[in-house]
């Protein structure tokens, strides 16, 4: 399965990633990938069946330091952190 992105197919108009079956270190390189094209402080909602996906997305989110507001698998809500200035 491939990933698949859109701005519009979340249920209420939020950014949507669905990650599917991917395997994390693929889709944690989309999703990055993803998020840099969103608005900053936008909360996007992630699709991710794979099972490490409820350790993977958290440590990722840290990393990234992206805020993650709900993690109920396979279902997760992101929101993107503006980028400092100057880093």
């Amino acid at each position: 399965m491939t990933t698949q992105e859109t701005a519009e197919g979340s249920d209420n108009g939020m950014p949507y990633f669905d990650g599917g079956d991917t395997g994390c270190g693929e889709l944690l390189l989309d999703l990055l990938l993803f998020m840099k094209k969103q608005a900053g402080d936008c909360i996007v909602k992630v699709r991710a069946l794979d099972s490490g996906a409820p350790l993977e997305i958290p440590a990722w989110c840290r990393l990234t330091k992206h805020e993650l507001l709900s993690s109920e698998h396979p279902i997760y809500l992101i929101k993107r952190t503006s980028p400092q200035k100057g880093k």
